[in-house]
């Protein structure tokens, strides 16, 4: 009994250093190859503004730099992503 209450311990540990319960691992799926060319562009643009705004939030991508990542994200999945689809 002793080793399961020591391993639902140390699940629980885990668990709790997991990078999903943050709410920016969960963001990152926008830019996974498959999700982009399988679902929708206004869900994954939806999500990458707010990876966007996550960043702006920490210091990684500054203000004015935001509008400009998204219109090139946008342009990415208009142009790119239809013609690499197999």
């Amino acid at each position: 009994m002793e080793y399961i209450s020591f391993i639902q311990a140390v699940l629980s540990k885990l668990q709790g250093k997991s990078p999903l319960k943050y709410t920016f691992a969960p963001k990152l799926s926008c830019l996974n190859p498959k999700g982009m060319a399988a679902e929708s562009s206004e869900g994954n643009i939806t999500t990458f503004r707010a990876l966007v705004r996550h960043l702006n939030e920490a210091n990684r991508v500054a203000e004015g730099d935001a509008d400009s990542v998204i219109s090139q994200y946008k342009k990415f999945l208009e142009e790119v992503v239809p013609q690499n689809k197999s």
